[in-house]
């Protein structure tokens, strides 16, 4: 194992950390998306800031980017196998919580998270203030997108389209297993005929 790889570990454990914080703040699980996902940034930005400034005071941006920041490293692995337990809020259905766990959309989560580390290891403005508004507006969007029942609203007209008989989908293996284990109210009248 290289010095490269051990340090880029030692970013991928703040992340654990960061979800370990979160689940000590009193009533965190119960708050929206957009205050988790909030919260969640700003306690791995804290731990990766000084992380990065330990490996090089003069240069933290720099030492992030090296060791923390590439699409490969342990950092951006840990960090897109945490991001679907941040999901777990009460104003995220089950479908978008299905859908934040398809690998590519926890891979767009996460490279954006990590821009937004990088632009803030960056910020020269007073109190970071530019880069603290620019990862709040972002994160609102990401919390938005993730939250949104369109996805379950979608998920819903589909199902009840195939239940009623407008979409002969329910033939298909796939959607017959969707099916399986629910009995609705037609289906046990049809199993009641056939018997």
């Amino acid at each position: 194992m290289t010095t490269t790889q051990r340090k880029g570990g030692r970013y991928a454990e703040v992340i654990a950390e960061a979800h370990a914080q979160l689940e000590q703040i009193p009533d965190a699980g119960d708050w929206p998306l957009s205050e988790r996902l909030g919260a969640f940034f700003f306690l791995v930005l804290d731990a990766v800031e000084i992380q990065a400034a330990e490996d090089n005071p003069g240069d933290a941006a720099g030492a992030f980017r090296r060791e923390a920041s590439g699409w490969f490293s342990p950092f951006q692995d840990a960090l897109r196998e945490g991001l679907p337990a941040i999901g777990a809020s009460n104003d995220v259905s089950g479908v978008n919580r299905w859908l934040a766990e398809f690998a590519p959309n926890r891979a767009v989560v996460a490279e954006v998270m990590v821009q937004l580390i990088q632009a803030s290891l960056e910020d020269e403005s007073e109190d970071r203030q530019r880069s603290a508004a620019l990862a709040d507006r972002v994160l609102t969007v990401l919390a938005g997108v993730w939250s949104t029942p369109i996805p379950s609203q979608v998920v819903d007209v589909i199902r009840y389209s195939i239940e009623a008989g407008y979409l002969p989908l329910d033939k298909l293996p796939l959607i017959r297993s969707w099916f399986a284990g629910e009995e609705t109210p037609d289906s046990e009248e049809e199993s009641d005929g056939a018997a």
